[in-house]
This record gives C-alpha cells, structure tokens and sequence, in this order.
C-alpha cells in the first residue's frame, strides 16, 4: 500500500510540473502570472469578488493579492468597485478587456494541447480520456469521505 502511495504521489507530482511548465510557456507572452489569470479565471462568471475572497480561494496572502490586482486594474483587465454592502469592501471586477483576455488565452492553451494530442495515437487518446473518467470518479470519493 505504501508503496502504491508512493508512486501515485510521485506521477501526480511530474503530471503537476509538466502541467504548470505548459501553462507558464503559454501565458508567457501576456506578461502575466498563472495567478493573475487564477484571479481572472475566478472573476470569469461575472460575480464580483472581495480581495479577502480571491485571497483565500487563490492561497495567496492578502499583500500578495494586492500587488496582483494592481497590475491587473493597471492593464485595465479588472476594476475595483465598491461594496454596496459595506463602503470599506473593495470589489473585484472582470471588465470587458479582462475577459476578451480570458478567451483569447483560453483558445491558446486549447489550440495548443491539442497540437500535442494530435502527436498521439488514437490508443493514446483514448488512454487519457478513460485515465480521466477515472480520476473523476476517484475525486468525487474521496470528497464524499
């Protein structure tokens, strides 16, 4: 058993850096952060967030996300707008140019993969799709427990 713990953290661990590696290349263009687009993909349903809210779902400190969603309201990707609840609450927006950003970035890391799955073979393919299924099944047990 131990054994078996062992080698599925360590696929999970290569699986997350070659992930986050791909993803780093992408974004690299944009001059962004994969946390700046963490706060866009957040803010992407159109709800607007506090700082304190993107904080805490991104792990990230609240002098951290300051920093983060200044750039992103400099580049005129978010903008602050005051709580209608309460006027000490800054929240967060997606704007127009925010989310024409969010499209075009997620068209580039889908055109992308699928480059890289076009290298693979059909046995390939459908050995992901079935690792895939899979693994939803297994995520959706262990967060009944």
């Amino acid at each position: 058993m131990l054994l078996m713990i062992k080698e599925f953290s360590n696929v999970l661990h290569e699986l997350n850096s070659k992930i986050i590696k791909f993803v780093d290349e992408q974004l690299n263009t944009t001059g962004l952060v994969r946390t700046h687009f963490g706060i866009l993909h957040e803010l992407a349903d159109g709800k607007e967030r506090s700082m304190s809210d993107l904080s805490k779902i991104l792990h990230v400190t609240k002098p951290n996300i300051t920093v983060l969603i200044d750039k992103l309201v400099k580049l005129d990707y978010v903008e602050r707008v005051n709580s209608s609840n309460d006027r000490r609450v800054s929240l967060i927006r997606l704007t127009d140019a925010g989310q024409r950003l969010i499209n075009k970035t997620a068209e580039t890391l889908i055109n992308s993969s699928s480059e890289i799955l076009k290298t693979l073979d059909d046995e390939d393919r459908e050995l992901i799709k079935q690792t895939t299924q899979a693994m939803k099944k297994l995520l959706t047990k262990f967060n009944n427990t």
